[in-house]
């Protein structure tokens, strides 16, 4: 029961986060073998421009650095 209840929470917490942009790219991985380049996708509310390159700051502080190419969509 404990359990249920717990994964109920988690999954209605996840839910009110509406993010305002979807970014897609590649991140690299130099452990991965040959192909060290890999999909990701980010999700956030703010976007910051350093030349050709986008960061935002996590909850933590943590600064994201993306580099190109990459897209840019709007989801609200």
């Amino acid at each position: 029961m404990k359990k249920l209840l717990l994964i109920g929470l988690l999954l209605t917490s996840c839910i009110d986060k509406q993010y305002k942009y979807k970014i897609t790219g590649k991140v690299y991985l130099p452990t991965s073998g040959t192909n060290p380049m890999h999909d990701a996708v980010w999700y956030t509310d703010s976007l910051n421009f350093d030349g050709d390159t986008v960061y935002y700051f996590n909850s933590d502080s943590s600064e994201v650095r993306i580099n190109p190419p990459f897209k840019i969509d709007t989801l609200r």
